[in-house]
């Protein structure tokens, strides 16, 4: 696992000592944040994770990425960047 993906436990309402946070965070074995799209990243999470996200308490941001945050209250904070969100051309803003 990378070194740009945190989880946060704070707001997790079950106690457990493991959270859907830690389990989300092996859908990036590889994880680099120089390589990685936040619309990727978005596409990997609600693939992987559609039954567990919260998509209204999730947030995405050009410049430091995305933040996931999951039903049991945890969150898994994910460094990605946008290079092209401008309108020139790439499959995520033109579609």
């Amino acid at each position: 696992m990378g070194a740009f993906l945190q989880v946060d436990r704070r707001a997790e309402i079950f106690g457990a000592a493991v959270t859907i946070a830690d389990l989300a965070a092996n859908s990036f074995p590889e994880h680099q944040s120089a390589s990685a799209h936040i619309y990727e990243v978005w596409e990997v999470l609600t693939r992987d994770w559609c039954f567990e996200l919260d998509p209204v308490g999730s947030s995405m941001e050009y410049a430091t990425g995305v933040s996931a945050r999951f039903r049991d209250g945890s969150v898994l904070h994910i460094s990605a960047w946008a290079d092209c969100c401008d309108g020139t051309g790439c499959r995520h803003c033109c579609s």
